[in-house]
Formats: structure tokens, sequence, C-alpha cells
């Protein structure tokens, strides 16, 4: 009767120890998620060059000042290509604001989703054989998030860098064809 006692308390600790072991291995993979989330949230705060809505106002501004004053008598396809290069610099920021307004959104988000899976995994909550499945979900969140802020970061500097090319360029034009009109 003893060794049945003995056996079946072994049986039990080998059981509890494996679970704890897949225990700290889930706790381990959250706080991983956890500080690639805190990653991306500073990166987020922190990938403002320009503002937005200032290059937007400043490109409708300058390309309306040169629509204005510009009379064609010839096409200068080089110009015509500058110009539209420039058009699209409002069009595509202007979109791609959404993209890291979304990432800002989700972010926090997620971390509440995680926190609430830290807690009920410390707490044995819930089906305990599903929490790799509720970790690997909340992973494709974050993959997700990673790769709208790459195609932001991308594409925001892609544009702003063509706008700090082309503005000085298309801003000179309007100026010039300003002083034209009024002498």
């Amino acid at each position: 009767m003893k060794w049945y006692f003995v056996i079946v308390a072994a049986f039990g600790l080998v059981i509890t120890s494996c679970k704890n072991d897949n225990k700290k291995e889930l706790l381990s993979e959250i706080d991983k998620m956890e500080h690639t989330l805190d990653s991306l949230e500073t990166i987020t705060n922190d990938t403002i060059r320009y503002d937005p809505s200032e290059i937007i106002a400043s490109v409708r501004a300058t390309i309306l000042n040169v629509k204005k004053h510009y009379i064609a008598d010839t096409i200068d396809y080089r110009l015509a290509n500058q110009m539209n290069s420039y058009k699209e610099i409002r069009k595509v920021i202007s979109k791609n604001s959404g993209n890291l307004a979304k990432a800002k959104q989700t972010i926090p988000e997620v971390q509440q989703k995680l926190d609430d899976l830290k807690h009920d995994i410390e707490n044995g909550v819930n089906d305990r054989d599903k929490y790799q499945e509720f970790i690997n979900f909340e992973k494709s969140k974050i993959h997700e998030i990673e790769e709208v802020l790459k195609y932001y970061i991308q594409t925001t500097d892609k544009y702003y860098t063509r706008y700090d090319s082309l503005h000085p360029i298309i801003k000179n034009l309007g100026d010039s064809l300003v002083k034209i009109s009024n002498d």
C-alpha cells in the first residue's frame, strides 16, 4: 500500500514538473513578444520626420501655385514627370499615414491580450491545451504589425526623400511663374 502511494505521488510530481517546464516556456515566449511590442511601440513614436499634414498642405499649395500661373506653350516632359512625381507624394503620404495609425492602435490591444494570456498561464486558467495556439495567434498579429511598420517606414522614407528633392524645384518654378505674371 505504501508503494502504491509513493508511485502515485512520484507520478504526480513528474506530471507537475513537466507542466511547470511548459509553463516557463510559454511565459518566456510571452516575455519575448512583449519586448518586441515595446520595440515596435518605440518605433511608432519615433518615425515622424515631418508632419504628414504639413507636407500634404505644402504640396497642394505649391501645385496650385504652379497651375494658377503656368501657361504652357510647349510641353516640357521633364517638368511634367517631375510634377506627376510631386503630385504622387501627397497621395501616398496621405494613404500611408493610415498604416502608422493602424499600428499605433493595434499595439496596445495586443499588449493587453498578452497580459491576459500571461495571467491565464500563471494561474492555470482556461484550456491549457490551447495556450500555444493563443500564443501563435498573438505572434501572427505581432508579425503583421512588423510588416505594416516596415512598409510604412520604407514608403515614408522614399516619399520624404522625393519631397526633399522635388519641393525646392517645383516651389522655385511656382515662385518664378508668380514673379513673371506680376511683371
